[in-house]
This record gives C-alpha cells, structure tokens and sequence, in this order.
C-alpha cells in the first residue's frame, strides 16, 4: 500500500486501483486524489455568453444559478460537457469556432421573473436545499436610512419597504412559497442574514430582533415555526395578557435579552464563591456593564443542530454593514426548547471558543444533509494541512487575542459560503488564499496567473487559473474576480468585473 495512487499517471493509477483497496473509511478521500491528474487544462477566455451575473453552482452540480442584470430574473443552467469531433487528432487542433459558447457547456433551463418593477434580487443570496432540489432567494426594495420611528424597532437600523423569500423548485422554476417582512431589515449580503439547516431555515431581523425559524414542507410551503425575540415560548405573550402585565412601550426587555442578562448575572455571581465579596463583585463586573449589556443586539445567527442556535451578540453602536465586527461582542449557545442560553463567550477574549472552533471547526457548518461532496472541506480536524495555515496566520498576528479576535470574526458560520470542489482540497492541492479561495468571496484581480501545486510533488504547478483576458499582464486596478468551480467536475468559471465594463468570463476545463 506505499506506492498506492503514487504514479502521476492516470491510466496507472486506474490500473493500481483494480488491485488494491483503500482503507476502510478512506474510500473517498482516496478517490478524490484522482483529482491530481483530472484538472483544468483549458482555458477559453472571453467566452461568448450572454451578460447575466453568475452566482454559483449548486452543491450537486446539477445546477448554475445566474441573475439577469436588471436584478429581475433569475436563470437556471444544468452544465453539460463540450463535445466535438474532428477528421484527425483532436489535441492537435483548436476548439471549432462553435464549440468556444456558453452553450456549449451550459444548457438554459428557464428564466422566471422574481422581482416586481421596484424590487431587485438580491445576488447575493442564495440557500440550496440538495434534498428537494429547492432554492431559497431574496427580493427586495431599496434601504432607507430615514427610516420613521416603529415600536418595537432598533434605532439606528435603517428599514427596508419589503424583503421577500422566494422558495423555488430548480428542476422545473415552479414558485413553490414566498414569506415576506414589510418595514423590515435583513442582512441579505451573502446570505448573512439566513441560516439553513435541515428542513429549517432561521432569518434574522435585525430592525425588530426577531429570530424568525421556518420549516420547509415537502409539499414547498415555508411555515413559520418558532419566533424568538420579544417572546421566548409560543405563550408567554398570553401568559402576560392574561395577568394583567401586557407589555408597554419599554416595560419589559425582550425575552431573548432577559435570558442573556439572566445568564451573565448567574455567571458572574458564581464567579466568587465568598459571600462577603459577592456584591462588589457583582457592582463591578454585572452593574457597572448593565447598560452595555443591555443595549447588545442580535447581529448574527446560525443553527448548530435543530435545537440549538449560535447567536452573536454585539453593541448597537456602529452602521449596518457587511461587516459586524463590533468593539463588544458575546457568543451565547441557546436551546431553543429550554429558552435557556446553555454557553455564553466574550468574542475577543475567549481561549475556550477558539479551541472549540479549532477542534471541532466541522461541527460549526455541519448539516446533516449536505452532499458527499461538501462533507470533505478541509478544515482542522479532518486535514493534516490546515492547521499548517492556522499557524502561518497566527504568527503574522500581532498578538493572541488578536489572532483569537481574527478568527472568532468568522463567527457564526455563514451557510453554504465555500465550495466543495477537490480543487481547493489542501491535501491535494497548495494556492495563495490571498489571491483565490474556497469562500464566496470576490477579491481584487491579480496580474499573473494563480498556481494550484501538487501537496505530493511540492515542485509541480498541475494547472494555472488566469483571470481577465489572454493578453498578458494589465493594469488590474479596480477589476475584481470571482470563482465558481464546480462541486466534481474539472470545470471552473473565473468572472472579472470592472466599474463601467462588460464582464469577462473564461472557462477553464479538462479537455
């Protein structure tokens, strides 16, 4: 077995698979090192394809999701591979004038209008549930920052007219249900505001603090489920009523911040076993803070199983923005059946979280019902090469905390934000995350091809990725890329976009 798949060479490896087994579990992984020899040795730059903005393939591959760019539709492709034929040896001859399409790749299901004359989709986001084949998009109005003051509401928090979730059948383009918030806000910038796991999708408004939990049906209805927020339980608004106590106006703390300060008031009095100290102990660490703790509000969320939720916590003060990396912020684990917060971590200090998250990192994205493919992200657990990463940016940092602060910034983990593809394996292949990742990401276009080199052969470049157009280096000022590999095949979309200029988009392909 220590020359098993060592051959750089494809028929060899295809005939030493006939004779020896991988270990038992190691079936996939061991399969996946194929991937060394099946990569992308072509590059059609350029390629003639209609001007829709291309948002990512489905973590089945069976489908490429694209946006039209009045932000109207949406299109639907199931990729198919190019096939041609010529009189002599192909690999001698270029691509036929015909073959170098769009179509000749990718096949246009259908195109449905989702966005009415006033709202646009929302590109950024995307949720697939591989299951049903369903997707999950987002519409919406313009923000308003002059936003009029609601009960209830955030000050602060600009407001959104309407936000509405579109669940569709990508098979067919059927609109299976929408849910809509009216005077509303939602961070829909890649997919932050939302979390799918399962069956149950949790949105987050951030105007209202409302933890808003749907289930999706088989039959494709969205039904709303659970909402945490001003309430914990379905009937601790009537329990209220019906005792006289009906909340008014700021009478009471949402039920969610009742549940935070509860935790930290328990915590921070068991903190100091004697009793003699117990009160100024208190005075300092709970009630010089009260205010700082009650003015914290939910920013982001994520399911770590069905029932419990991950919810960060951070200070009102600041804008809405991609961005929510405030100066005070907790992570609090909640059970969403106790209405009890199980765990609570101070963002920028807590060694403990960090060593969770280091340890258990699969644990933070999981989802029981993602594809074969996605289960083999490299992470720290189940990589040998990671934690070489994890030490490489942990010795550029300043200093502990802020390394813990950098890496806790990712926090709660963003659904479906990084692609499955062998490609980006680091026990198969290096590359400069600098320059080109597994997250959904753009970044700032380079001059100079990325490099994907052999782990195996540390001296080998297996294939190149090239940006923009095949004339050389350019000025890469203001232009920014874009990657969409797909989940299994040796085939990737590299999408420049520059201010004022048409996209340019090559395909790379094993031919």
């Amino acid at each position: 077995m220590v020359g098993f798949f060592r051959s750089g060479n494809l028929a060899s490896r295809v005939f030493d698979r006939q004779f020896l087994s991988p270990r038992p579990g190691a079936t996939v992984n061991t399969v996946r090192q194929f991937y060394e020899n099946l990569v992308p040795s072509y590059t059609i730059y350029g390629i003639d394809c209609p001007d829709y903005s291309f948002r990512k393939f489905t973590d089945d591959g069976k489908y490429l999701v694209a946006f039209s760019r009045n932000h109207q539709d949406l299109i639907v492709y199931r990729p198919i591979w190019l096939t041609f034929s010529c009189h002599e040896e192909c690999d001698s001859h270029d691509l036929p004038a015909n073959a170098e399409r769009f179509d000749s790749f990718f096949k246009q299901l259908y195109s449905i209008s989702l966005a009415s004359s006033n709202e646009y989709i929302c590109e950024d986001f995307f949720l697939y549930m591989e299951c049903h084949q369903y997707g999950l998009f987002a519409t919406s109005t313009a923000r308003s920052n002059e936003s009029s003051v609601t009960e209830g509401a955030i000050h602060g928090v600009p407001s959104i007219e309407k936000i509405t979730f579109y669940l569709v059948r990508l098979e067919d383009g059927a609109i299976l249900d929408e849910k809509a918030f009216c005077n509303d806000f939602i961070n829909l910038a890649h997919s932050i505001g939302a979390y799918l796991y399962e069956d149950l999708v949790c949105i987050v408004s951030l105007r209202y603090q409302t933890i808003h939990v749907l289930q999706i049906r088989d039959s494709g209805s969205l039904v709303e489920v659970r909402r945490i927020g001003a309430f914990c339980r379905e009937d601790d608004e009537l329990f209220l009523y019906s005792h006289g106590q009906a909340a008014q106006g700021s009478s009471f703390l949402p039920g969610i911040k009742q549940r935070l300060l509860s935790f930290i008031f328990r915590k921070t009095w068991n903190e100091e076993p004697d009793q003699a100290l117990r009160v100024q102990h208190l005075k300092k660490k709970f009630y010089f803070h009260f205010q700082d703790y009650v003015d914290l509000i939910i920013w982001k969320v994520q399911f770590l199983d069905r029932h419990h939720l991950f919810i960060k916590f951070g200070s009102v003060n600041g804008r809405v923005t991609r961005s929510t990396d405030q100066n005070l912020a907790f992570f609090a684990v909640y059970n969403m059946e106790t209405t009890e917060i199980v765990s609570l971590y101070q963002q920028n200090s807590s060694e403990e979280l960090y060593s969770l998250f280091e340890h258990y990192y699969d644990h933070f994205h999981a989802n029981p019902q993602n594809s074969l493919h996605e289960k083999f992200i490299s992470s720290n657990p189940n990589s040998v090469h990671a934690p070489d990463q994890l030490r490489t940016i942990k010795s550029k940092a300043s200093s502990p905390s802020q390394f813990v602060k950098k890496m806790m910034a990712s926090l709660p983990y963003t659904c479906q934000s990084q692609s499955p593809s062998p490609y980006f394996d680091l026990s198969i292949f290096r590359y400069d995350e600098k320059l080109f990742s597994a997250i959904d990401r753009h970044r700032h276009c380079t001059e100079y091809p990325i490099k994907f080199i052999s782990v195996r052969q540390p001296n080998v470049v297996k294939f190149k990725i090239k940006p923009g157009s095949d004339s050389g280096a350019s000025d890469s000022r203001g232009k920014r890329i874009s990657s969409l590999f797909h989940p299994f095949f040796p085939l990737a979309l590299s999408i420049q976009q520059t201010n004022m200029q048409p996209t340019v988009v090559n395909v790379h392909f094993r031919r």
